[in-house]
């Protein structure tokens, strides 16, 4: 059995390690690593920058997302497309609930401890601010 501490490492490991792939995926498109002398620092500053802004934009609006799915703000759309996949199933149309048991059943089942979501997408967005930082430290206009 693993110890809340743990899951906690898991949870935050995992989508650190996410956030990480999806930054290096990013630098790996724009930057000329057999040749690195011809990326400037100014413009690899601007692409950290903007590496660190997707995944952390991602993880933010992926939090947002999950606590409005926990509030019930996405029940009518789930239950609409649950049934209409069940209606598209032979014989599943007659064991179609009522909307009220739909959303008892969800209120009883609510997502709980996705706040590592915001933490990474803040930790991300950090990162972008600081290489933000250090490309208008080195910019001229």
């Amino acid at each position: 059995m693993r110890t809340p501490l743990s899951k906690a490492l898991i949870k935050y490991g995992i989508s650190m390690g996410i956030s990480l792939v999806l930054a290096f995926a990013f630098v790996y498109m724009r930057v000329d690593f057999t040749n690195p002398s011809a990326t400037e620092q100014v413009d690899l500053y601007l692409i950290l920058c903007d590496a660190f802004t997707i995944p952390g934009l991602l993880f933010l609006m992926l939090g947002c997302m999950m606590t409005l799915s926990s509030q019930g703000a996405l029940d009518g759309v789930t239950y609409v497309l649950k049934n209409a996949v069940r209606m598209l199933i032979p014989g599943m149309a007659l064991k179609m609930e009522r909307y009220y048991e739909y959303v008892e059943y969800k209120r009883a089942n609510r997502a709980k401890g996705y706040g590592f979501l915001y933490v990474t997408g803040l930790v991300c967005m950090g990162f972008a601010l600081i290489f933000m930082i250090l490309f208008y430290s080195l910019y001229q206009k």
